[in-house]
């Protein structure tokens, strides 16, 4: 009877474990900027990069779904548990050349996300 106990356990185990809850993907630039244009902040675009990659997510896991997002990811020298993303595109849309920067620093000091912030930055090469 034990036996069969573990085998119904492992079996449960098995289907739990292939049952991952789907998370949201990242948003992308076009995305963050559609946020900000609603919330004129970094509110509701920080609410979907935390959705999409919550506390606990392995700070490789992180990383490697920014890069594919299209963020470039590198790891500041002197501060461990660090990794600083950034999206980045020029933005013609208001006539003037915009160049709109997002900023995740992610914080792990022990691998895995505990927090992250978010900037939004934009460097305008002329008037509109």
């Amino acid at each position: 009877m034990k036996k069969s106990i573990l085998i119904v356990g492992a079996a449960f185990a098995c289907l739990s474990a292939s049952i991952a809850v789907a998370l949201p993907p990242l948003p992308d630039w076009q995305q963050l900027e559609s946020y900000h244009q609603q919330d004129h902040g970094t509110g509701m675009a920080q609410q979907s990069i935390l959705a999409a990659l919550p506390a606990g997510t392995s700070i490789q896991t992180a990383r490697a779904a920014l890069i594919a997002d299209g963020a470039t990811c590198t790891r500041p020298r002197k501060r461990t548990g660090v990794e600083k993303c950034l999206i980045h595109q020029y933005d013609l849309g208001d006539g003037a050349a915009d160049d709109v920067r997002w900023t995740i620093t992610i914080s792990a000091p022990q691998g895995h996300i505990e927090s992250l912030q978010l900037d939004r930055y934009v460097d305008r090469h002329g008037t509109a």
